[in-house]
C-alpha cells in the first residue's frame, strides 16, 4: 500500500520531498490526502503559520508531538517554499518563452526528478550518453504543455553527455530594450550510422518519457515512448529503406534516409496534432505505412536521384585549395579540415556551383562572394568563451542576422510548398481586434511583404533576387511620369471624378513591352505576351513576376495542374489545394444539407423571376466577356455530363444593376461537399488601427474597387456542369453554362482571393522599404503612402495592375486626405478612424424612429446588434452598450415585436447623442509595445465585510503613493445583494474599483495604459472583460461600461491584468483595513452612492429591472415563430450603405 501511495506522487515533488530527507511515512500522509503535486501542496496555505496549523490539522502532524516529528515538520516546510519558489520561476520562464527573450529552461531539480522517476521504471541507470539533455527535455515539455508536438532536426537530438559545454546567445528584451545574454541552444552533428540513428531514437522516446512523469493525464503520450521509437527505427533501417537495392546494387543515400526519417516523424506529430490517431505509438506506425510519406520523400527522390556513394562526403584530395603546401610533409602540409567538424555544411550552392570565387580560381585571394541561399532563422550561437572574448563584430551579427526569416524553410505538412521566400526581418506585425493580440492581416497572405512595417521589408540591397523587380519598378515609374500628370491623375482619382481608365490602350501596351522585355532578359520562357483564354489576367507573365522573387505560390497561375490559366477546380469529388505559404489552415466548414446525384432542374427564387427580363440581359453580356454560354439541357449532357441547374436571385445594386446568386447550397450536391482547406482572412479595423500607426507620416489615401472580381477566375471544364442556371425567359430546357467563379460557390471567394493576394505581392516587390502600406478586402483595394514620391509611385502600382490585366471600377476610387473603405472612414489629418458619415447617419436615424415608436421588431433589432457589432470595432469604446442589449435580444429572441424597456431606451439615447455630439471618428494612438502600470487595485467581500481599495504608482515610496480605502454598505450597494451573499458579486466589485481609481487618480490621454487587479476570488474574468469591454452580466456591464466611457472622454486605453494576492499584498491590505504604510494626507475619497457618472447611476436604477424580466423570460422558455421571409428582412427594406 506504501508503495502504491508513494508511486501516485508527481515526480518533482518526490524528488524534492527525498532530496529534504522527509521520511516515507510523512509523504505517505501527505500524498494520500491527495496532495500528490508541487502545484497542489505550493497552494497548501499562504504563510509558514498556516502551513503548520494545516499539517497538524489536517495530516495529524503535530511538532510538539516529539522532536523526531519538529524535524519532519521543519523539512516540510523547507520543501513548501521551494515550491513556491519553483512555481515563481516555472511561471516567469513560460512566459520569457512566449515572449522570446528566453528559450524555456529546465532546472536541474526538475530535471533530476524526472530522471529519477523514469530510471525506477526501467530499473536501471541511464548512461548519460542516452539521456537527453535539459534542453531536448525542456523543448519536449514545451511542446505537451502546449499540445503542439514538433519533429525537431537530428542534430538538436542532444544527450546530458555532449552539452556539458555551456552555449551562450544575446539578444535585445522588447520589454526594457536592453542587451540580455541568454542560453544558446546545442547541437551536435547529425547521426553517421545506424546505431547511431538508433540511439537518437532512444533520446526522442527518453524525452516524452521524462516529460510524462509530469503530464500524466496526456492520453496522446504513451507509457513507454522508447518502444514507440523502435518502431520508427525497425522501419527506417530495415529493408525497405535503408536497404533498399536498385538492380543495379545501388542504394539510398544516407541524407536520403535521414530526410525521409524526419519526414515521417513531422507526419507522426501532424496526425496527432489534426486529431487522427490518438497517441503517438499510434501516429508512428500510420506514417510508418503511409504510402504517400514513402513515395513523395524517400521513392521519387531515390528513383530520380543519381547514383551516389552511401556516404555523402567529398574526396578530399582532389580539393587542391584546401591544401596550402606542396605536398610534403612538413610545414607548408596538407591540412584539410577535420571532416567531423564540417559534417552537415554545405559545399556548394543550391544549382552546384562552389561556395567562394577560391575554389572556382583555384588559389588565394581576399575575395567576397554574396551567399546564394537566405540564412536561416536559426539563432546565432555562441560559447561562453566566445562571448567573452570582445568580439564586437561578432556578438552584433548573433543579435542582429541579416535576415530573420528564411527563403528556404518549409512548414509541416506543407505539401512541400515553402513558406515564404521574401518575409521581412523581424516578426511581422500584430494588431488587436475584440481584446485578442493578432496576426496583421493585409490580404495578401501569409508570405506578403506587407505585413512588415516598410523599414523590416526585403529591398534589392538584401536580397539579389529583388534587382530584377527594383530595375523594372524605376522603368515604369519613369515611363509612366513621362506620359501622365501623375499628381492630376491621383487627385482625380480621388475625387472621384474619373469615370473611364485613364489609360490609353496603347499607353497600356507600351507599359507591356517593357515587362515583357524585361521579363524575357531575365530568362524567362513561359509565353509571358500572352492573355489566358476566358480571362482578362496576363497569367504567365504573373507567375514569372512571382518566381522571380522567390514567391511560394508562383506556380498556381500558370504551370501548376489546375493553374489559373487552365482552370481551378471547384472542390467537387476532388480535393481542394493546401497553401501554407499564403494561407492559415481551416479547421472547421459551415455544414450543408446533402443535395441528390445526377442531373437536377431548380426554380429560381422570386427575385429573379421578377426580373428575369433583366437578368437575361446581363448574362448575354457576360458571354460576351467569355464568361458564360447558353445551349439546351440535352446539349450540354452530351457535353459536360449529368448537370446541376441552381436556383438563381437577383439583388438589385445602386447603380440599378442587379447582383445575381447562384444557389450552389439547396437541392444541389456542391456547396455540401466543396472543403476550402485554407482560412482565407480579410483586413478588419484592428489591421486598418494597426497600419496607420505603422506608417505615422501618412498624407495620401486612395481606395479602389477590382469590377466583376468573382467572375475573373476561370473554371475546369470538367466543372462547368456544376455551374449551370437558367433565367426561365425561354424553354424550361434552355440553360446559361458558366465558365468561371460565381456568387454563390462556397469555393469562388477563395479562388479571387488567392489570385489577388498573389498579385498584390508582387507589387510589393517592386518598392523594397518603401514607405506605404496596401490592404486587400476581397476586391476591396486600400493604399496608404507616407515618404516623399508616393503618389508617384502609387500610380505606378495601379498602372502596373492594369497592365497584367486587372480591371478596375475606375467610378468607384476615392481619397486624399479622407478616405472611405468598406465602411470605414480614415481622416490622415486627424489620424482618427471611424464609421462613414451614412452609416452613421443610419444608425442615427433608426434609433430616432424606434425610440419615438416605443416598440421595435426584434428581427430587426437582432439586424441592428450585428451593425453596431460592426461599427463598434472602430468606436471600441462604446463596445460595452452592446451587453445589455444582447442580454435582452437573446431573452426575448422568440417574439416578433416588444416595447422597449426603459434601460434599452437610455443606451440607444446615449449611442444617438454620441454619435451627434463626440462623432463618428475616434483618433490613433501612437502604437506602443510597452503598457504603463498605473496603478493597483482590489476588493473583498465576506459577509458585511465589503471593501474597494487601491493605490497610485506614482512615487516609488508607498508613503507618497496616492491611495484610497471605501467600505460598502447595504445603502450605498443595493446592487451588491442582487444575487443574494454580497461575494456573488465580486466581480463587479472588483471592476468598481478600477473604476475609482480611473476617477481618482486620473489617467493621461491617448495612451494605452496597464493597471494590475487582484482577484481574491481567482476570477480572471474582468481582464478579460475590459479587454473585450464585453459582458452581459448585470451589474459587471454598468461599471464596464462607465469606465469605457471615462476612457473614451480621455482618449485612452486600458489593459487590465490579473494578478495573484502574493504579488499585490498591499492592495489587499487596504481592504482589509490595514492602512500602514500609507500616509493620511495621501488619501483620496470615494462615495459610491454620491457617484453619478456618464451611465452608472442610470444603469444601476434601470438594469434591475430590465435583468427581471430577462429571467422572467428565460424560465418561460422560447416560443418558436415563423422565420423572416427574405425580402421582409431588414436588409433588403432598408440596407446600410
Amino acid at each position: 500500500m506504501t508503495v502504491d501511495v508513494l508511486a501516485s506522487a508527481d515526480a518533482d515533488l518526490r524528488f524534492q520531498m527525498e532530496e529534504a530527507g522527509v521520511s516515507a511515512d510523512v509523504q505517505k500522509a501527505i500524498y494520500a490526502e491527495g496532495f500528490t503535486s508541487v502545484r497542489v501542496f505550493a497552494g497548501l496555505e499562504e504563510t509558514r503559520e498556516g502551513v503548520r496549523a494545516a499539517l497538524k490539522s489536517s495530516f495529524k502532524l503535530d511538532s510538539n508531538e516529539s522532536p523526531a516529528m519538529r524535524k519532519e515538520i521543519a523539512l516540510l516546510l523547507a520543501v513548501w517554499e521551494g515550491a513556491r519558489s519553483l512555481l515563481t520561476y516555472q511561471a516567469k520562464n513560460k512566459e520569457e518563452a512566449k515572449q522570446g527573450t528566453q528559450n524555456r529552461l529546465m532546472q536541474s531539480s526538475e530535471y533530476g526528478a524526472m530522471r529519477t522517476r523514469v530510471e525506477q521504471v526501467l530499473s536501471r541507470t541511464l548512461k548519460d550518453r542516452e539521456a537527453p539533455s535539459k534542453a531536448l527535455v525542456a523543448s519536449k515539455l514545451e511542446q505537451l504543455e502546449d499540445g503542439v508536438p514538433k519533429a525537431e532536426d537530428l542534430r538538436d537530438v542532444t544527450s546530458y553527455e555532449d552539452v556539458e559545454g555551456e552555449a551562450y546567445s544575446a539578444i535585445i528584451d522588447p520589454a526594457t530594450a536592453m542587451l540580455r545574454i541568454k542560453p544558446g541552444r546545442a547541437s551536435t552533428i547529425p547521426p553517421g550510422s545506424p546505431e547511431e540513428l538508433r540511439l537518437r531514437h532512444r533520446r526522442i522516446g527518453l524525452a516524452w518519457d521524462f516529460v510524462k512523469t509530469r503530464h500524466s493525464t496526456r492520453a496522446w503520450v504513451p507509457d513507454n515512448c522508447v518502444d514507440c521509437f523502435r518502431v520508427l527505427s525497425d522501419h527506417v533501417l530495415g529493408s525497405a529503406v535503408a536497404g533498399l537495392r536498385s538492380a543495379s546494387g545501388q542504394g539510398p543515400t544516407w541524407s536520403l534516409v535521414l530526410s525521409y526519417e524526419q519526414e515521417l516523424r513531422k507526419a507522426a506529430y501532424r496526425y496527432i496534432r489534426d486529431g487522427q490517431c490518438k497517441d503517438l505509438r499510434a501516429a508512428l506506425e500510420k506514417a510508418c505505412d503511409a504510402p504517400e510519406v514513402l513515395t513523395t520523400h524517400f521513392i521519387v527522390p531515390f528513383t530520380l536521384g543519381k547514383a551516389e556513394d552511401p556516404v555523402d562526403m567529398p574526396d578530399l584530395t582532389k580539393v587542391p585549395w584546401l591544401h596550402h603546401g606542396k605536398g610534403g610533409k612538413g610545414k607548408g602540409g596538407g591540412k584539410a579540415p577535420d571532416w567531423g567538424r564540417q559534417w552537415g555544411k554545405s559545399n556548394k550552392t543550391p544549382d552546384g556551383r562552389a561556395l567562394c570565387f577560391k575554389f572556382n580560381k583555384e588559389s588565394g585571394g581576399s575575395v567576397a562572394q554574396r551567399a546564394v541561399a537566405d540564412p536561416g532563422k536559426r539563432k546565432s550561437v555562441a560559447t561562453a568563451d566566445e562571448a567573452a572574448s570582445g568580439d564586437e563584430e561578432e556578438l552584433w551579427n548573433n543579435i542582429f542576422p541579416s535576415r530573420a526569416y528564411s527563403g528556404l524553410e518549409y512548414e509541416e505538412g506543407g505539401d512541400g510548398i515553402r513558406i515564404a521566400g521574401l518575409r521581412g526581418t523581424g516578426p511581422p506585425l500584430y494588431c488587436r481586434m475584440g481584446g485578442a493580440r493578432k496576426p496583421f492581416t493585409d490580404g495578401c497572405g501569409l508570405c506578403s511583404p506587407g505585413r512588415w512595417p516598410p523599414s523590416a521589408r526585403q529591398d534589392a540591397y538584401e536580397n539579389v533576387k529583388l534587382s530584377f523587380h527594383q530595375r523594372l519598378a524605376t522603368k515604369l515609374h519613369n515611363f509612366v511620369g513621362a506620359k501622365l500628370n501623375v499628381r492630376d491623375l491621383a487627385f482625380k482619382l480621388a475625387a472621384g471624378v474619373v469615370k473611364e481608365a485613364p489609360f490609353s490602350d496603347e499607353m497600356l501596351e507600351e507599359g507591356r513591352s517593357i515587362i515583357w522585355k524585361e521579363l524575357r532578359d531575365a530568362g524567362c520562357q513561359l509565353p509571358v505576351e500572352e492573355k489566358s483564354p476566358g480571362q482578362p489576367f496576363y497569367l504567365a507573365a504573373i507567375e514569372e513576376l512571382l518566381r522571380l522573387a522567390g514567391d511560394p505560390d508562383s506556380a498556381a497561375f500558370y504551370t501548376s495542374q489546375d493553374s489559373f490559366a487552365k482552370g481551378v477546380r471547384l472542390g467537387v469529388g476532388v480535393e481542394l489545394p493546401r497553401v501554407p505559404a499564403v494561407f492559415t489552415a481551416k479547421d472547421r466548414w459551415r455544414t450543408y444539407p446533402d443535395g441528390p446525384d445526377g442531373t437536377v432542374l431548380r426554380d429560381n427564387y422570386v427575385s429573379a423571376k421578377e426580373h428575369a427580363a433583366e437578368v437575361q440581359k446581363q448574362f448575354e453580356i457576360e458571354a460576351e466577356l467569355g464568361a458564360m454560354y447558353e445551349t439546351d439541357l440535352e446539349a450540354a449532357c452530351r457535353e459536360l455530363g449529368e448537370v446541376s441547374v441552381a436556383s438563381l436571385g437577383a439583388i438589385e445594386k445602386k447603380d440599378g444593376s442587379y447582383r445575381v446568386t447562384h444557389d450552389a447550397t439547396h437541392g444541389l450536391s456542391v456547396n455540401s461537399v466543396i472543403k476550402v482547406r485554407d482560412q482565407m482572412r480579410c483586413p478588419g479595423a484592428g489591421d486598418l488601427r494597426r497600419a496607420l500607426q505603422t506608417l505615422p507620416t501618412a498624407f495620401f489615401a486612395l481606395s479602389g474597387d477590382v469590377a466583376r472580381a468573382h467572375r475573373l477566375v476561370k473554371i475546369a471544364k470538367r466543372d462547368w456542369k456544376h455551374l449551370c442556371c437558367r433565367t426561365g425567359t425561354k424553354r424550361d430546357d434552355v440553360i446559361w453554362v458558366n465558365c468561371v467563379g460565381t456568387f454563390g460557390v462556397s469555393s469562388a471567394a477563395y479562388h479571387w482571393c488567392r489570385l489577388m493576394s498573389g498579385l498584390g505581392r508582387s507589387a510589393f516587390f517592386l518598392f523594397g522599404k518603401f514607405g506605404w502600406m496596401q490592404l486587400v478586402y476581397v476586391d476591396d483595394l486600400l493604399w496608404l503612402v507616407g515618404d516623399k514620391g508616393g503618389i508617384e509611385k502609387l500610380i505606378t502600382v495601379i498602372f502596373y495592375y492594369s497592365a497584367l490585366g486587372l480591371p478596375f471600377a475606375w467610378k468607384k476610387f476615392s481619397g486624399g486626405l479622407v478616405c472611405k473603405w468598406v465602411g470605414f472612414e480614415l481622416t490622415l489629418a486627424e489620424r482618427a478612424l471611424g464609421l462613414t458619415e451614412g452609416r452613421a447617419k443610419w444608425i442615427i436615424s433608426w434609433v430616432s424612429h424606434t425610440v419615438d415608436a416605443g416598440a421595435v421588431r426584434m428581427a430587426d433589432f437582432r439586424a441592428v446588434l450585428g451593425r453596431l457589432s460592426f461599427a463598434f470595432t472602430v468606436l471600441p469604446n462604446f463596445r460595452p452598450l452592446l451587453g445589455p442589449l444582447y442580454a435582452w435580444s437573446a431573452a426575448m429572441g422568440s417574439f416578433h415585436s416588444l416595447p422597449l424597456p426603459k434601460l434599452v431606451v437610455v443606451l440607444l439615447n446615449f449611442l444617438k447623442a454620441s454619435l451627434e455630439r463626440l462623432g463618428r471618428n475616434a483618433a490613433v494612438a501612437d502604437h506602443c509595445d510597452a503598457e504603463r502600470e498605473l496603478f493597483r487595485t482590489d476588493a473583498r467581500a465576506e459577509g458585511d465585510e465589503v471593501w474597494i481599495g487601491g493605490f497610485a504608482l506614482d512615487n516609488g515610496t508607498l508613503s507618497e503613493c496616492r491611495w484610497f480605502a471605501e467600505r460598502i454598505s447595504h445603502n450605498t450597494g443595493k446592487w451588491l445583494f442582487l444575487a443574494g451573499e454580497s461575494y456573488r458579486a465580486i466581480a463587479s466589485l472588483e471592476l468598481l474599483a478600477t473604476l475609482t481609481a480611473v476617477v481618482l487618480f486620473g489617467v493621461p490621454g491617448g495612451q494605452h495604459l496597464g493597471c494590475a487587479c487582484s482577484a481574491s476570488t481567482d476570477n480572471r474574468g474582468n481582464a478579460f472583460a475590459v479587454s473585450k469591454l464585453m459582458t452581459t452580466k448585470f451589474p459587471l456591464c454598468a461599471f464596464l461600461l462607465e469606465l469605457a466611457m471615462q476612457l473614451q472622454m480621455k482618449s485612452s486605453e486600458l489593459q487590465l491584468r490579473w494578478l495573484p494576492r502574493l504579488q499585490n499584498v498591499e492592495a489587499d491590505r487596504l481592504t482589509n483595513g490595514d492602512f500602514t504604510g500609507f500616509s493620511d494626507h495621501k488619501r483620496l475619497r470615494f462615495s459610491v452612492d454620491e457617484f453619478r457618472g456618464i451611465l452608472l447611476s442610470d444603469m444601476l436604477d434601470l438594469g434591475s429591472d430590465l435583468y427581471g424580466s430577462i429571467r422572467e423570460a428565460k424560465t418561460k422558455g422560447k416560443l418558436r415563430i415563423p422565420k423572416t421571409r427574405r425580402e421582409d428582412t431588414l436588409k433588403c427594406r432598408d440596407p446600410w450603405m
